[in-house]
């Protein structure tokens, strides 16, 4: 063995060696969380890896995104270059084989090595200079950014240095080193041998820096995002916030109020976590100063799993007794309730938490699947379920709901009052009628939803759809009481709603709510309620292509600025059928603001919000309403019950006296259609 090759394998093993135990730990504090099994569907979760890991999808949700594309595929090929010069370095013969020696991988190195650079220096100058909120400009990136930089700047000028010594045909092609090469031509020998070798050694120390420096930076997601992407959550994105069993004698607390309560999963995310701020950036509750931002919600429990993992992990492990279960972190673990911080108080504010919409934009733009919306909710039933700690808006709400089966507690034998002089049929197991419409707790209570659920009432009759409600029958779905944390309540109301409907013999469903909707359609099958449900504009556009529903001639003539509700657009993926409503209108003319679709931004009333005053900063409500005005439109299109309360409210505080007004897509499409009735919308403007 020479010199070389005998200093070489000390530095690797001891490079090695510090990366293995320093991961080792950070897997460990993973393990304190609870199992949870996500080992199905592994057809789907290999093409999401393709998809998401290989294929960096969402980082091109935005055009920087190309940046990240190019130093991840480049650092992916350039791995074989380096494997090449260390093997040359230590055997002068040596050549990877089947490309070793091959000119072609040598230009495709040299290319992607100077975009590399170039892509380095660009996402510098991108959080050096031009200094995006959602980055930090923090050493620890600088010196991210500058191992890069110095292990590719150091391959290339070595490749410079072997060409100008031996003029093998592999450089032949290769502009780069070959430039480098006629550079360092006019030196001897033996000045660029020395030179080699410098650059051989800074190109190896820079790598083995890098490899040491990764698991104690935010650069383990390198490592942890392609497992966290193949284990992502595959379950409806309604449906996945994390399942209770409040049966179970062994539960020892509802919520999560520890940071080994959360799943390994979720523990797993605090780690792949880029600290990227993608979701910051779409967060309603950040960017309208309110104390929650999604990206410092994670890098919080991060350091909070960090510091209290050490103690958490010898407890699981049983002192040496070999019992190394999460059970036994949590039931032995004294020290995070002692010495360290609460997780909740401490680590995370109680305001942060209850400033969560659930809108999940975060979870929407996050570049590798991390879940957000249930950690919130996860620690909400701590202080909701475990400590009876929540906003009193909330509670009443809730109260609300218990006595009347709606957060208003008007009178539950009144909830079919809205319909009364319309004829409309009570659900009859006799002869089940196609579809129940689920009206809702805003449909069949607030003013200003009732005419929506009246002008979907005068659609289905004139497309001659077979439907009928549930009445006083019906009760609230459950859903804000989900968010707020009342997960007791919340399951109260789908088994109650569940045993009605199923005695009833419904199969399908209309609702006018996407928050009904979510629940009906992605939470109920849990408790046996097995549906088919769709959206009112999901149902109007599939009977305006069938030709049952035909809008009147006379042009609406109206600019119309379309309102993606959260719960319709990111939730349901839904963003087509209200914009085929709203273009089956004639004279329609369909206004896009900055943030739509799937980056629409929320109204701010969903995850229970719409109970709750906001305390801090600027009203979400008007800041989307203001976005919307954009566009310069005289109606603004909705799809949801809370979004038509919060755009009418925000657009009495932004723009009163405008005369814009707020519509839903139901009324719209009605006041074309010689059956709408008075109530149902006034007249849009030509």
């Amino acid at each position: 063995m020479t010199l070389t090759a005998g200093i070489f394998l000390v530095v690797l093993i001891a490079a090695l060696a510090v990366f293995g135990v320093y991961l080792t730990r950070r897997v460990q504090y993973v393990l304190v969380g609870q199992p949870e099994a996500r080992h199905d569907r592994l057809g789907t979760r290999a093409w999401g890896f393709v998809v998401y890991v290989l294929g960096q999808k969402k980082l091109f949700k935005e055009p920087v995104g190309i940046v990240h594309f190019i130093i991840f595929w480049g650092f992916i090929v350039i791995a074989f270059g380096t494997l090449q010069i260390i093997g040359e370095g230590l055997w002068e013969a040596f050549s990877l084989p089947g490309i070793g020696a091959w000119t072609g991988f040598y230009l495709v190195l040299d290319v992607l090595m100077v975009l590399v650079l170039v892509a380095i220096v660009v996402a510098g100058v991108y959080r050096y200079v031009v200094r995006p909120p959602r980055l930090e400009a923090s050493l620890e990136a600088a010196v991210i950014l500058a191992l890069i930089f110095g292990l590719i700047a150091a391959a290339l000028v070595y490749s410079g240095f072997a060409y100008a010594l031996d003029a093998s045909d592999k450089y032949a092609l290769s502009p780069v080193t070959s430039a480098l090469a006629a550079l360092f031509g006019p030196l001897d020998d033996g000045a660029s041998e020395t030179g080699m070798q410098i650059f051989w050694w800074a190109h190896l120390v820079l790598l083995l820096a890098f490899l040491v420096y990764i698991p104690l930076s935010k650069h383990l997601h390198l490592i942890m995002c392609p497992v966290n992407e193949f284990f992502r959550n595959l379950r409806p994105r309604g449906g996945q916030v994390r399942p209770l069993d409040l049966e179970d004698e062994a539960l020892e607390e509802y919520g999560v109020s520890r940071i080994d309560g959360f799943t390994r999963w979720q523990l797993l995310d605090l780690y792949a976590c880029a600290e990227c701020g993608r979701c910051q950036d779409h967060c309603p509750a950040w960017l309208t100063g309110k104390p929650l931002s999604p990206k410092l919600l994670m890098t919080k429990l991060k350091d909070h799993l960090n510091e209290t993992g050490p103690e958490l992990r010898r407890a699981a492990a049983g002192d040496g007794d070999g019992e190394a279960t999460a059970g036994a972190a949590r039931a032995a673990a004294p020290s995070e309730a002692a010495d360290a911080p609460s997780m909740i108080g401490d680590v995370i504010a109680e305001d942060e938490l209850w400033a969560c919409t659930t809108c999940w934009s975060c979870q929407e733009q996050c570049p590798v699947q991390n879940e957000h919306v249930n950690k919130v909710i996860d620690m909400r039933r701590s202080l909701v379920l475990d400590l009876g700690e929540f906003p009193q808006e909330a509670q009443l709400a809730c109260r609300n709901v218990e006595k009347n089966g709606n957060p208003w507690g008007i009178g539950a034998h009144t909830r079919g009052d809205w319909a009364k002089d319309l004829d409309v049929p009570a659900f009859d197991p006799g002869a089940p009628a196609e579809y129940l419409y689920w009206v809702g707790c805003a449909g069949a209570f607030d003013d200003r939803a009732v005419k929506v659920s009246q002008a979907l009432v005068a659609l289905l009759k004139e497309a001659e759809v077979g439907f009928a409600i549930l009445g006083p029958d019906e009760t609230c779905c459950g859903d804000p009481m989900r968010r707020i944390g009342n997960e007791y309540l919340f399951q109260m109301l789908a088994t109650q709603n569940v045993e009605t409907m199923n005695g009833l013999g419904v199969t399908k469903i209309v609702a006018t709510c996407p928050h009904c909707l979510n629940t009906l359609r992605n939470e109920y099958p849990a408790f046996g309620g097995q549906y088919e449900v769709v959206h009112h504009t999901e149902l109007l556009a599939d009977l305006l292509k069938s030709g049952r529903l035909r809008p009147a001639d006379d042009a609406f003539a109206g600019k119309v600025a379309y309102h993606d509700s959260c719960y319709l657009g990111r939730y349901q993926e839904q963003y087509e059928a209200p914009r085929e409503v709203l273009r089956s209108v004639p004279g329609v003319a369909v206004l896009e603001p900055k943030r739509t679709r799937s980056k629409s931004l929320c109204c701010g009333a969903g995850g229970g919000r719409m109970w709750m005053e906001e305390e801090a900063g600027h009203r979400v409500n008007e800041l989307r309403v203001g976005q919307l005005l954009e566009t310069s439109p005289e109606v603004i299109g909705v799809n949801c019950p809370y979004c038509l309360t919060m755009m009418e409210d925000g657009l009495g505080s932004v723009a009163p006296g405008s005369g814009v007004r707020v519509m839903d897509l139901a009324e719209i499409l009605a006041g074309r259609l010689d059956a709408a009735p008075d109530t149902a919308t006034e007249k849009a403007p030509a």
